[in-house]
């Protein structure tokens, strides 16, 4: 990896990273504006109208032709990234621990692998399964982590549902996206989750929300400059120029590595209690990590004498 594809994935992991503790700020600064579902209305009406031109502007370019059921798969990843996967991360920040939200985004290419083995019928090899055990693991010690509270354990579960809406979102975008510009389909799912987003969050406030954000210097830096511009904007077409330069796999290990590494200094900054299990379920996030994509020294081995 050179300087300029670190830098890159860099970009991509610290918004990722800062999506939690950027949202928990603004709960913080004006809790009767914003909650979980407010949030994300207001992050999807300010991204709306940037993916609706970038999407105009390359389809004018690419002029695309879909099949019916290629569309149908759009529409569908849209959904599962807006009312799926935008909308659980936003309500799981305001109930659980940026570590344990951070922890959580990090398997998701271990989770994204399984459930894409079912659905393209493809079979898991010994590392695969290693991985998702030390994921289910690492979720297990988290849940111990707070067996009296409530709310962090529904923060928790919201989570993992954001890991399933995740993996079937990313079945959709590689149904969907093939033989168009990652930047093109990046921007028609982005039209469609956020007008999803806004339909279904309509009643909850975030109307109101949307026009808060102008509140201070403070919440604009943390909405505009983290929630929307790096986290929902930037970090998404990084992530697709880090994928033409490095792969999937690479692009994919570096960012995750970062946003643990965000996420855990955020924990840390904000004084969020830690204790062993919390520890040690980040040890298994990342060994799940290390399992599913760091290169097998043993095979090289055994290929370079023959075996």
């Amino acid at each position: 990896m050179n300087g300029l594809s670190a830098a890159i994935v860099i970009v991509v992991g610290i918004g990722w990273g800062l999506l939690a503790p950027g949202s928990k700020a603004l709960f913080i600064a004006e809790p009767a504006v914003f909650n979980g579902a407010s949030l994300a209305f207001a992050r999807a009406g300010w991204a709306l109208p940037v993916f609706m031109v970038v999407a105009a502007v390359l389809w004018a370019r690419e002029r695309p032709v879909l099949s019916a059921r290629r569309w149908i798969a759009l529409v569908l990843a849209g959904l599962c990234y807006g009312p799926g996967i935008a909308l659980l991360i936003s309500l799981a920040s305001a109930r659980t621990s940026i570590a344990h939200i951070s922890f959580l985004i990090g398997v998701s290419p271990v989770t994204n692998a399984a459930v894409a083995a079912i659905v393209f019928r493809t079979t898991l090899d010994r590392r695969a399964w290693l991985a998702l055990v030390l994921g289910i693991v690492g979720v297990v010690l988290l849940a111990m982590t707070h067996r009296s509270g409530g709310a962090s354990i529904v923060g928790d579960a919201l989570m993992i549902a954001w890991l399933a809406g995740f993996a079937a979102y990313a079945c959709f975008l590689k149904y969907a996206g093939e033989g168009l510009s990652s930047t093109l389909i990046m921007s028609l799912v982005g039209v469609v989750s956020t007008v999803a987003l806004m339909l279904v969050d309509i009643t909850s406030g975030g109307v109101r929300a949307l026009v808060h954000v102008f509140d201070s210097l403070a919440i604009a830096v943390w909405f505009f400059g983290i929630v929307v511009v790096w986290a929902t904007i930037v970090s998404q077409v990084a992530y697709t120029v880090a994928i033409r330069r490095m792969g999937i796999a690479n692009a994919t290990i570096g960012a995750e590595y970062t946003t643990l590494a965000v996420g855990i200094v955020a924990s840390l900054a904000m004084h969020e209690p830690w204790t062993p299990l919390t520890a040690a379920a980040g040890v298994c996030f990342a060994a799940a990590l290390a399992v599913t994509f760091v290169a097998n020294p043993f095979a090289r081995r055994r290929s370079e004498v023959g075996l």
